[in-house]
């Protein structure tokens, strides 16, 4: 909660100006050195965030950010920039200085900041102050809060983050709005009112003096509340009173339709909970019957409900699990199904598409490899569901020591509806360190140049140890996080905190910290993942200040002594940034083992030509920006994030 103090006149008389045409280069800042802002959002409400930032005229506007909009789009001059996930490069490149979102719905704005702070930690959000809104001197104000044309906030008055106060609204003396509450247009309240978190007042109702709200709640257009009204209800009416209950989220003014199909619904031929042959079976991540399929089958962690829940949480995506068939026989791909937001499909739910944990995935098979009939069928069933569900395309990692590609490339180019297209290809190498091999084989596995690299490590005085109660876990997520900025890493793979400590929570048994230490400094440090016989070395971080001696090396080899103590047959070191075997990375990881595995990929375009429009519009987007492009070869082309122009990058969203 910051503290502004603001005072203008209100401006009585009617004033028309002409719509401005001095937007700037997203790049430029103005002489003036006002901070540079993006907003987030491209609806009606943000046109009345734009109009009030520039009469306030004390940031400078960059353009917009917006999960996305069709072509053209555009408000008072002011164009897409990118996505929301783009915040993160935009800030490191000193392109804006700080955020504001714009969405006028409550509970979506929470979930856009949320979604913003996990994509950009450190992000600040601006407070926006129309000059003709009235603040008395004192007054408290949150961060990302907005105060439109005429509004009034008296004396005492506290107003806390993401709140919105409409045209015309009033808040008397010592009220109290907590975060993400909003005053709609001319809503008026007595002194000493307090409001609870999300809840809305509408156009006109008027709140008598130290009434109190609870959280969520709605008080209907044109109500006059004397009494408090509770949290989690819609009120109406002079005296106002209760008319239904409403949940966190539900619309504000309309009754919930509790049967409304949600984006993501199955299509009416699927099954939940149940199966029959040739029939889909759709297994949500909190099921206990995601993992009872897996056990027929190999798999990796990757594959796992815990694993997948992870991700549900860090992109604010759904986990399915697609099964087609019955226990005896059957093809299970567990999946991410995540919104294209703000572009509906003709049957009413947004768009979406199918992308694959991060990791190694991919569909699985059990008892049916030699059935080429049958898991054509499969494949075409599943994907027939995805568009159904609306979805524009569909990718997926395979796992290259599973070798599940094989079962799918003679039904690659699935054909039917949605005009589809499909390519499974082999996108580069792994590498695997072999556990089956004695400890001499394995030393003598490693390149010249890694063996002498290890023996300065040692005798710098570097030791590198397993950490089985995760005490150095704070430390590893800030060089994690050094290390990604120094390799310019994708801002995917920027995981937030909250991300990396559900992965530490969710690997349990599984997982394991080394970390390499000299004199009393953490200076590298690694988290694997052991499953079934498999040990991925999953995250890898070195300290910039110690990279000169090397300290990632040691940390590899201290993964694959640990690995094979515990009788696990091969050590998983991944493959090169994008897959490819031409890179530092995908070297790096050959000093350790010349044994290989391929590393395949799927892509599929379910909507042939909403997919190419939408990557047309992203294409559009970045030939504004002067010094950034697109990601070549990224896919789906319309999620490929802007890198420097001078960046010469091919990633296929496989990245290891």
């Amino acid at each position: 909660m910051t503290e502004q103090s603001t005072s203008a006149p209100l401006n009585s008389g009617a004033v028309v100006r002409p719509a401005r045409q001095r937007a700037l280069p997203f790049n430029v800042r103005t002489s003036e050195g006002k901070p540079r802002v993006v907003v987030v959002g491209c609806s009606g409400h943000a046109r009345v965030v734009l109009d009030a930032i520039e009469e306030a005229d004390s940031y400078c506007i960059v353009g917009l950010l917006d999960a996305f909009k069709l072509p053209g789009t555009e408000l008072l001059g002011y164009k897409t920039i990118g996505l929301e996930e783009d915040l993160l490069p935009l800030l490191s490149a000193s392109v804006c200085d700080c955020a504001f979102v714009a969405i006028g719905d409550n509970w979506k704005r929470r979930g856009v900041v949320e979604r913003l702070k996990q994509t950009a930690p450190n992000v600040s959000f601006a407070t926006v102050i129309h000059p003709t809104a009235h603040v008395a001197r004192g007054v408290q104000i949150g961060p990302g809060t907005v105060i439109m044309a005429g509004a009034s906030v008296g004396t005492g008055c506290r107003i806390g983050a993401f709140c919105i106060l409409n045209t015309g609204s009033s808040l008397d003396h010592d009220g109290t709005m907590e975060d993400y509450v909003s005053l709609a247009p001319r809503a008026v309240t007595g002194g000493g009112v307090h409001i609870g978190r999300f809840s809305v007042v509408a156009i006109g109702a008027t709140l008598s003096h130290d009434v109190r709200i609870g959280e969520h709640s709605v008080i209907g257009a044109g109500a006059t509340v004397l009494d408090d009204i509770r949290s989690g209800v819609v009120a109406y009416g002079t005296p106002a009173r209760v008319v239904r209950e409403r949940a966190p989220g539900d619309p504000y003014l309309k009754s919930p339709n509790r049967d409304t199909r949600s984006p993501y619904a199955t299509h009416e031929h699927s099954t939940r909970g149940s199966y029959r042959p040739n029939e889909l079976t759709i297994v949500a991540s909190d099921d206990p019957m995601w993992n009872e399929w897996l056990d027929r089958v190999p798999h990796d962690f990757f594959h796992t409900a815990e694993y997948h829940r992870i991700q549900e949480q860090g992109i604010g995506a759904q986990a399915q699990l697609m099964v087609y068939g019955t226990p005896d026989k059957f093809v299970a791909w567990p999946c991410l199904i995540q919104s294209v937001n703000g572009i509906s499909s003709t049957s009413g739910p947004e768009f979406c598409d199918v992308t694959s944990a991060y990791g190694f995935c991919g569909p699985l098979t059990h008892q049916c490899l030699a059935d080429r009939d049958f898991l054509g069928k499969a494949q075409e069933a599943i994907l027939n569901e995805w568009g159904h569900q609306s979805a524009l395309s569909a990718f997926t990692r395979f796992h290259p020591l599973l070798g599940n590609h094989d079962a799918f490339m003679s039904s690659r180019n699935v054909s039917g509806g949605h005009g589809k297209m499909a390519d499974i290809s082999h996108l580069g190498s792994t590498v695997v360190i072999d556990l089956v091999r004695t400890p001499e084989e394995i030393w003598n596995g490693y390149t010249r140049q890694a063996r002498q690299s290890l023996r300065r490590c040692v005798q710098s005085g570097i030791i590198a140890k397993e950490d089985p109660d995760w005490e150095h876990f704070e430390a590893f997520i800030r060089i994690y996080y050094a290390t990604m900025k120094r390799n310019h890493a994708n801002t995917y793979y920027f995981f937030p905190t909250h991300y990396l400590k559900a992965l530490k929570s969710a690997t349990a048994t599984h997982g394991s910290l080394l970390v390499a230490n000299y004199e009393d400094n953490v200076i590298a440090a690694g988290l694997l993942i052991e499953y079934r016989g498999i040990v991925n070395l999953h995250l890898l971080a070195t300290d910039d200040a110690f990279a000169h001696l090397s300290p990632s090396k040691l940390i590899v080899h201290a993964a694959q002594m640990w690995a094979k103590s515990r009788g696990n047959y091969a050590l998983h070191l991944g493959g090169g940034r994008g897959g490819r075997d031409d890179d530092s990375l995908f070297r790096f990881k050959s000093l350790f083992s010349h044994t290989i595995f391929p590393f395949y990929v799927g892509c599929w375009v379910l909507n042939k030509p909403m997919y190419e429009f939408l990557s047309e519009e992203r294409r559009k987007q970045a030939s504004a920006l002067k010094d950034r492009k697109l990601e070549p070869l990224y896919f789906p082309a319309y999620r490929a994030p802007f890198v420097q122009r001078t960046a010469a990058l091919t990633t296929l969203n496989g990245d290891d």
